[in-house]
């Protein structure tokens, strides 16, 4: 590039050009590519479970075929991606050749693995034909890959992890009468998990704020206090904290032969659970609640004792809300963990009808210890939804708090729409025509400009 052409380039806002459009076949080709890949990591990840499963000994030589084939069609749709046409051709062997062998020796435990094979490299054959003109084009499917959105991207891969899921589902021979059965029993487990943590957590969170400011005070008292507490429950394991307060506190009264304090300390499961939970998580709250109120600046702590407010409303007014946001985030992690950290409640012995969720997949399972497997997948499945629900609700609260702290830049408002011209886009050669693009303007930003800025282009 000429020195003339730099400097007068050297002030433009670059975008990409309008001209950058892949051909069609070249999606097509990318999502070969990605199905040659898919088949080729299946057999790889189903090859050690094929072998451990099956009953009767396999060859070494047919394990190893087996391999290969999976290395082949990896190989293959690499191969899509150098710069040359004819790899084109060695992706389209990789693919039918591979679906050939397995049928022709009818898959490496049972036909039913050739069938699959065959359905994958059908589909990898016909999209890897609809996107042969696009064969060697490494750039065309780059443009085609980032023009596909990320989240259809995560969701295809998600969808595969589930089928891989299904697959290992199948061949474990689980017995779905049996989960169809006790899966209302165990989902009703539900409410009492839910239940639990939610008044936990009140309880970690009454006990984190004290304990930040007890750790933030220059009183000793408030101090020692706050630093004994974190100190205790976060240097000891919740299973014990847990049997300390369901066994031991009733213990004290008994040897201070007191029967009012055994009683009062004779706590029921749900209650000993809501103040173990609450006492252990409230300790490691404490340094998240610090932290966040630390992380308000000091000015905003100035500009309050400059308004005349006392400690209390320099806190209630100015501090805490603004450490909220940074608070948040973590605190909904503590409260999804805490929700699975319920099941050590269950080990305390609980009544059958208050009995949180791993506690009846324990006893939906003793009656039958061969279903210990259904039972398990049962109870993780529901956690997972459980906390899947509060994670996304999560993420909702954090969005909405970190209104207002997102930069945003924006350059040029002419009137209602962003206006950015380009030289020499549209006349063909140098200072040939200008090219306009308009954008939306975000609300509030509604200005006037000059005329000359409106009428003129940028040089």
């Amino acid at each position: 590039m000429s020195a003339e052409a730099q400097a007068a380039g050297a002030g433009d806002v670059r975008l990409p050009p309008a001209h950058l459009q892949e051909p069609p076949s070249a999606k097509y080709l990318l999502i070969g590519s990605w199905v040659l890949a898919t088949e080729g990591a299946l057999a790889l990840v189903f090859l050690p479970v094929l072998v451990f499963t099956t009953r009767t000994p396999i060859p070494p030589a047919d394990i190893a075929a087996f391999g290969v084939v999976g290395i082949v069609c990896l190989v293959g749709a690499g191969l899509l991606y150098v710069r040359r046409s004819w790899t084109w051709w060695l992706a389209l062997a990789a693919a039918i050749g591979a679906a050939a062998y397995l049928v022709a020796v009818g898959g490496l435990t049972s036909s039913r693995e050739g069938v699959i094979a065959s359905v994958f490299s059908g589909i990898a054959a016909i999209l890897l034909i609809l996107g042969r003109p696009a064969a060697g084009d490494v750039d065309a499917m780059s443009l085609a890959s980032a023009r596909i959105p990320f989240r259809l991207k995560v969701t295809l891969v998600w969808l595969a992890i589930f089928f891989i899921l299904g697959i290992f589902l199948a061949l474990s021979d689980l017995d779905f009468g049996f989960i169809r059965e006790n899966l209302r029993y165990i989902a009703g487990g539900l409410k009492y998990t839910i239940l639990l943590a939610a008044a936990a957590i009140i309880l970690a969170t009454i006990l984190a704020l004290f304990g930040a400011l007890g750790r933030l005070s220059k009183n000793p008292v408030a101090y020692g206090v706050s630093g004994f507490y974190t100190s205790f429950f976060r240097g000891t394991p919740l299973i014990v904290q847990l049997f300390l307060i369901y066994l031991a506190l009733p213990q004290l009264g008994t040897n201070m032969e007191r029967l009012s304090v055994t009683k009062f300390l004779t706590l029921s499961t749900f209650v000993a659970g809501v103040i173990g939970l609450g006492f252990n998580y409230g300790a490691y709250m404490t340094e998240i609640f610090r932290a966040g109120i630390q992380s308000v600046s000091h000015g905003q702590a100035e500009a309050a004792d400059a308004l005349g407010m006392n400690y209390p409303q320099r806190m209630r007014r100015v501090v805490l809300p603004q450490a909220t946001r940074v608070i948040i985030p973590p605190t909904g992690n503590e409260f999804i963990a805490m929700m699975k950290d319920t099941a050590l409640v269950g080990l305390l012995g609980v009544t059958l009808s208050k009995t949180e969720l791993f506690m009846r997949a324990q006893l939906a399972f003793s009656q039958n210890l061969t279903k210990r497997l259904e039972t398990l997948l049962v109870a993780a499945a529901l956690y997972w939804v459980l906390t899947s629900i509060f994670t996304f609700f999560q993420a909702r609260l954090e969005r909405r708090l970190s209104k207002g702290y997102t930069r945003t830049s924006v350059t040029g408002a002419f009137g209602g729409r962003r206006t950015q011209y380009l030289p020499g886009a549209a006349g063909g050669g140098q200072g040939g025509g200008a090219m306009m693009v308009e954008m939306p303007l975000p609300d509030g930003e509604r200005g006037e400009a000059p005329s000359s800025e409106r009428q003129e282009p940028v040089p």
